[in-house]
């Protein structure tokens, strides 16, 4: 008995001996393991994780950039930069919890006044964020008022509304509201489908969910040139995200703590901002364009879209509301008439059938045509706009009574094809190339176009040539490219790309400072003096406009100067269709035209007795001086009626503001050369 509980204790020693074993190792092995992981947390990655723990307390605030600012050609600036206050959410430091954060924004909402639809989109876009994102700052509303500011700051001193803040912006400011609206364009925030574009092509301009990006016009198209680069500020805050004094940790800032924003680039336009003014006002219908082009050199005096918009409210906190308002418009405002809106040309066309006849000597200059009122060929009858007919007429009374027998009889003798072909020198059918988003191309048809459309009713009929000549038919064209028509007229034959921009520069990088420096002048000892350095950048020129010659018409001179004689008629000559509306200031020249907008019944009707959008287009295109052409002027007033008496007063009204506005600026350059005040 005594010997067996001699085995069992020495059994049990043993396996107390194993057990502690097992437990040293395992002691030694956690050991290992903890210095291991030390090792790794502190020497391998000790750097890292520092970079997170000072990111959990420095937060780093975007301080935003300037666009670049737009001027018209004397220096008058059309879009601005304004500064604003923005409200943001930092996703890390709203809660720990998905309700602790939902209801965190549900306070704020209700501060800032959100949307439904906003406050679903931000909350969705809050909760998605993980991992590093969620110290990424995300704007819940822009260009908030000071009292939501104020607001907002009193629900932090009470120690609520961790995670927001109150960061400053930039917003654009377009300094007349709406005008030259569908020239400049718009800003609004980038979307998820730009965003992922600019990724794609490595962001050069750094990007991020809330940026504001051009939306039309020239914001758009010269967005790269416009935007600029952000700056920074290192803030230090505590673990709910409230700032903190900076004084007393400001050495835990390492590296620079502030980065200046560089803005973008600033565009000179061709635009003369008083002469824009002066088109808008004479403009005097519901809906139409105007367009003054410098014969020359293509470069756009004024560009006018009716009805327009204020591009102040479509970025800003009104967006949604504005925009629903633009939508249901029926005259569709968002719309740039001068280069998106096709119509019949009506009469202004004819200097092209005229050409083209001319051209293929199918007619003179000196031929007469007589004119009974109308034409016809086969069984179909074409009516010209005097029932009476015009009587005899050659080629310059054809365009001073804007007789259409004339250009019927023409367009009989040759077809649709010398047309066609004519009208696309001219630049019909084709956009003009101007550096403008959506620009349309219109229709230049010829036999081979109708022959597609119209291939179920037989396809090309030689009648659509007579609808042709006169800019009806299937003839579409916009409002620029009659102007570009026009001063190939009188320019010699030169087919211009229209211009909106006339040079791009750097802007003024240049900071100011100012110190004091003892006085080095005998008996001023004690006294100091301003000194002011200035450091930086002067304005650069990246791009200068030089004139764009897109064809040139190989047509004899005297073509061109019988044309020319035509549309001197029109409003020179007792009985010329503008005659009555011509300037009293300058002489000018030009061409009626009158688009019909539905088939012309046998009786005709009044404008003004007909329903609005049954009402042809009034259509004037004009230049003036006659002696030496400067400017052409076109104007398309829709459903207005007869181009005489519903556009070309217009145009006359342009004419004389930008020959007045000339010779206000010879005066006082005059005035100011001789010393006078």
């Amino acid at each position: 008995m005594a010997l067996m509980d001699g085995i069992q204790t020495k059994a049990s020693a043993k396996e107390f001996r194993s057990r502690l074993l097992l437990m040293a190792v395992g002691v030694c092995l956690a050991f290992g393991l903890l210095v291991a992981r030390l090792y790794y947390v502190q020497i391998k990655r000790g750097e890292e994780f520092a970079d997170r723990g000072r990111n959990n307390f420095i937060h780093k605030v975007r301080t935003p950039h300037d666009r670049g600012i737009v001027y018209d050609r004397y220096g008058k600036i059309l879009v601005d930069n304004r500064p604003s206050l923005n409200v943001e959410v930092t996703p890390y430091f709203l809660g720990r919890t998905e309700a602790q954060i939902r209801k965190t924004l549900d306070d704020l909402y209700e501060i800032v006044l959100l949307s439904d639809e906003s406050r679903i989109e931000v909350t969705d876009k809050v909760i998605a964020q993980r991992g590093l994102n969620r110290f990424r700052p995300i704007v819940v509303k822009r260009d908030v008022s000071r009292k939501t500011v104020a607001a907002i700051e009193a629900s932090r001193g009470l120690l609520e509304l961790n995670g927001v803040f109150v960061s400053p912006g930039r917003r654009r400011k377009y300094i007349d509201g709406s005008l030259a609206s569908h020239l400049l364009g718009y800003v609004n925030e980038i979307d998820r489908y730009r965003l992922d574009q600019e990724k794609k092509k490595g962001n050069p301009k750094k990007y991020i969910g809330g940026d504001l990006i051009g939306r039309s016009g020239l914001e758009y198209q010269y967005e790269s040139h416009l935007r600029g680069d952000d700056g920074y500020s290192k803030v230090i805050v505590d673990a709910k995200g409230r700032p903190q004094k900076q004084s007393f940790i400001a050495n835990l800032i390492e590296g620079q703590s502030t980065l200046l924003p560089r803005p973008g680039n600033n565009l000179f336009l061709t635009i003369d901002k008083r002469l824009q003014a002066e088109a808008e006002a004479a403009f005097d219908g519901k809906a139409g364009s105007i367009v003054v082009l410098d014969v020359h050199t293509g470069a756009i005096r004024a560009l006018v879209s009716a009805p327009s918009f204020d591009p102040n409210l479509i970025g800003g906190v009104l967006a949604p509301e504005q925009k629903r308002a633009l939508d249901d418009n029926i005259l569709k405002p968002w719309l740039n008439r001068a280069i998106q809106g096709q119509y019949a040309p009506g009469s202004t066309f004819k200097i092209v059938t005229a050409l083209a006849g001319l051209m293929m000597k199918t007619t003179s200059v000196t031929e007469k045509i007589m004119c009974p009122g109308h034409y016809r060929m086969g069984r179909h009858t074409w009516r010209c706009h005097k029932d009476s007919g015009h009587g005899m007429v050659d080629l310059k009374d054809a365009l001073k009574f804007s007789c259409d027998t004339y250009f019927y009889v023409i367009a009989a003798r040759m077809g649709i094809e010398p047309i066609a072909a004519t009208g696309r020198l001219f630049g019909y059918g084709a956009r003009t190339s101007i550096a403008m988003r959506g620009e349309k191309k219109g229709i230049m048809p010829d036999e081979a176009f109708h022959d597609r459309v119209e291939r179920r009713t037989g396809g090309y009929q030689r009648g659509m040539a007579l609808n042709t000549s006169i800019g009806q038919g299937a003839v579409l064209a916009t409002p620029l490219q009659v102007a570009v028509s026009y001063a190939a007229i009188v320019n010699g034959g030169r087919v211009l790309v229209p211009q909106l921009v006339e040079r791009i520069e750097t802007p003024d990088f240049r900071i100011r400072r100012r110190s004091f420096a003892p006085s080095v002048r005998e008996g001023q000892e004690g006294r100091r003096t301003v000194v002011e350095e200035v450091q930086g950048k002067l304005p650069e020129t990246v791009w200068e406009m030089k004139a764009i010659e897109k064809n040139r018409l190989s047509v004899p001179k005297e073509y061109l100067e019988a044309i020319q004689g035509g549309l001197i008629a029109v409003s020179q000559e007792p009985g010329g269709t503008a005659y009555w509306r011509r300037s009293s200031q300058v002489s000018m020249a030009g061409k009626t035209g009158t688009a019909q907008v539905v088939r012309l019944g046998r009786k005709r009707e009044k404008a003004e007795d007909m329903e609005y959008f049954s009402r042809d287009h009034a259509w004037f295109a004009a230049y003036a001086p006659i002696e030496n052409p400067e400017i052409v002027v076109v104007v398309i007033n829709e459903h207005s009626g007869h181009g005489g008496s519903k556009a070309a007063p217009i145009a006359t009204k342009v004419i004389d503001a930008y020959f007045q506005l000339k010779q206000e600026r010879a005066t006082y350059a005059r005035a100011e050369k001789e010393g006078h005040p």
